[in-house]
């Protein structure tokens, strides 16, 4: 059995739990049709991690990601 320590592999960040729930309850999903809302909450999620993240190279990677998946959608 593998025992994984999550805190040690974790990404540093600025966000707590509270105000990570505050951000993700930003987003208006009134204006995006039914099809569209899990890809449209997982972009909103990718940004809150970009915008919080102290790590310039996740930053980057997490930007470069979003740019990516916007594109193949």
């Amino acid at each position: 059995m593998l025992i994984k320590n999550r805190q040690k592999d974790a990404i540093p960040s600025e966000l707590n739990l509270n105000d990570f729930a505050h951000a993700m309850k930003q987003m208006d999903l009134s204006t995006v049709s039914p099809e569209k809302k899990k890809k449209a909450i997982f972009d909103h999620f990718m940004s809150v991690m970009a915008g919080s993240v102290r790590d310039p190279e996740t930053k980057f990677e997490i930007l470069m990601s979003q740019r990516l998946r916007r594109k193949n959608v």
